[in-house]
């Protein structure tokens, strides 16, 4: 049966592009689940969790996630998402129309659906730039809470430079451009990672502060970020505060991957006036051998080389190796 190009609509034909409504929900993740499959981390989605992740959030738009039909069948999809007004993506210092995945059943990629389905998401995001599968998408990361991915790298659906290629290319016909290289995740063992000496946080009143999913830091803070993953919906993390009286002036935090051996580290972070004391070595060191002890046997984060090249240099310092670069994809 012919896929001839059609408008987003309601109407029940083969190739129909459709928005997104709730009774296609097990179609759409028993699809996902499937063009997934294969890629690093990837880890099943079940309708509960997609509909916690995307579809209960305010900024969620129906109109963006858009599906390609064959029958009852999700043939192809797409999620295009428009910078919402409130929320936790609001956090980001620079407001974007994001394309967070598009993916099509291989027995229709000679259809053209995939054209289909990008052009109907840039129809709906309606200006340039878009940003194809960024690190701070919606939703999909851990914007809003400190989760795995379904896919990619510890903290986003990323695209591999090694292995999406032929995604690359294809997006690169399209008008979508490399930009800002350089996001890479290290991976490094924590066997024999034993609690490090103290450089003197104290002679600084300086305290070290144990926090969790059930104990999570309600005090003051630079960022704000802890305090916005609070308990976490309940869902599990570590992590370690360097506090100045009531203040929180540096962290590390971490939380479980799918394969329970690895952990992600989420952040590392220290006030600059504390920087040069060898306090972040320390916060770093002392994370790795809590995280040891708790069972984990390796860790992964993602970092940008040059744009946090003080993590990068700290981490290969460690012992941290590079396992995959992932590429930022930018339509001007």
């Amino acid at each position: 049966m012919p896929h001839q190009a059609s408008p987003v609509t309601g109407e029940r034909t083969i190739g129909t592009l459709r928005h997104f409504t709730a009774p296609y929900l097990p179609a759409l993740t028993a699809f996902l689940n499937k063009a997934f499959a294969g890629h690093r981390h990837y880890a099943a989605i079940a309708e509960a969790d997609f509909a916690e992740r995307v579809l209960v959030r305010p900024e969620f738009d129906a109109r963006g996630l858009i599906l390609a039909m064959d029958d009852e069948r999700v043939a192809g999809a797409v999620h295009a998402i428009k910078p919402p007004a409130t929320g936790p993506a609001a956090r980001s210092s620079e407001t974007r129309h994001h394309i967070a995945w598009l993916a099509v059943d291989p027995h229709y990629r000679k259809t053209r659906l995939g054209s289909r389905l990008l052009s109907a998401a840039e129809n709906y995001l309606y200006y340039c730039p878009i940003y194809f599968a960024a690190l701070n998408a919606p939703f999909y990361g851990i914007m809003e809470r400190l989760w795995a991915p379904w896919y990619g790298s510890t903290e986003s659906m990323t695209i591999s430079a090694v292995n999406d290629r032929e995604l690359v290319t294809w997006l690169g016909k399209r008008g979508y451009q490399v930009s800002n290289p350089g996001d890479v995740t290290l991976s490094a063992s924590l066997q024999g990672r034993e609690q490090p000496a103290d450089p003197g946080l104290e002679e600084r009143n300086l305290r070290l502060i144990p926090i969790d999913e059930r104990s999570p830091w309600q005090r003051d803070e630079p960022a704000y970020r802890l305090r916005a993953w609070g308990s976490n919906g309940g869902r599990r993390y570590g992590g370690l505060v360097v506090a100045d009286g009531d203040r929180a002036v540096g962290s590390v935090v971490w939380y479980p991957m799918p394969d329970p051996t690895i952990a992600a580290l989420a952040w590392i972070n220290l006030e600059r006036q504390y920087r040069g004391l060898r306090y972040g070595s320390y916060l770093l060191d002392r994370g790795l051998a809590e995280m040891a002890a708790r069972g984990y046997k390796c860790v992964e984060v993602h970092v940008h080389t040059k744009d946090n090249p003080e993590a990068f240099s700290l981490f290969r310092r460690r012992g941290f190796e590079v396992i995959d670069y992932w590429v930022n994809l930018v339509k001007t």
